[in-house]
């Protein structure tokens, strides 16, 4: 109920804004807004809506108050999509060669100097099947809940696999081994909008299901 209330409160916000612009507005799904504030320099983040018209990084970055590079993981390459804000060149050089949907996560590097605000505006995606692939790549949780991720139903891995949080200068590892009974050093904790590495050894993959029903 509490995961409920704080998805229906982003969604009355953004209903009230409808509101006062004296718009009728009605949706089957949950419109709602994500503020996510970026620290000066490099940081990993998630996008966890779903905006219109696309996920394309220039709709959900917008237009920074400065430089702004995104690195998205290629894990069929081994290598990073990179896209790059530039107020003085135009704006941004490749906005369709990355793509930032819910479940997904990217590097941003922020070079304007101050703490970066943003705002995500979109769709809540109620139902999600995410699949966390052999090897490594960047994920997030698809939908905008905060918690550990038994709260946040991440799959029990059938085998070892780490989890990598990047702290502003490193990471903070946390190794999940089924003989030692689950994670070490204790289970992991997620925040609105946080994306992390996964680097799956346990030789399958796995399924993040969610599901967010809609309604009594």
């Amino acid at each position: 109920m509490r995961t409920k209330a704080l998805l229906l409160t982003a969604a009355l916000g953004v209903a009230g804004i409808a509101s006062s612009m004296a718009q009728t507005v009605y949706s089957v799904n949950i419109v709602g807004y994500i503020n996510k504030t970026i620290p000066n320099g490099l940081a990993l983040f998630a996008n966890q809506l779903n905006h219109t018209p696309n996920n394309g990084v220039a709709t959900v970055i917008g237009t920074p108050n400065g430089t702004v590079r995104i690195s998205k993981f290629n894990p069929a390459a081994g290598n990073f999509q990179v896209a790059v804000f530039d107020p003085d060149t135009g704006g941004w050089n490749d906005p369709d060669n990355i793509t930032l949907n819910p479940g997904q996560g990217a590097y941003i590097d922020n070079v304007t100097g101050a703490p970066l605000p943003l705002t995500f505006v979109g769709e809540v995606q109620l139902t999600s099947s995410l699949n966390i692939h052999n090897g490594l790549d960047i994920y997030s949780s698809v939908l905008p809940q905060a918690g550990d991720l038994n709260a946040l139903q991440f799959p029990v891995p059938t085998g070892s696999i780490r989890l990598l949080k990047f702290n502003g200068t490193g990471f903070d590892q946390f190794i999940f081994d089924p003989d030692s009974g689950g994670w070490n050093p204790n289970v992991p904790t997620l925040a609105i909008a946080d994306a992390f590495w996964v680097d799956n050894t346990s030789g399958a993959p796995m399924t993040w299901a969610r599901s967010f029903p809609v309604g009594p």
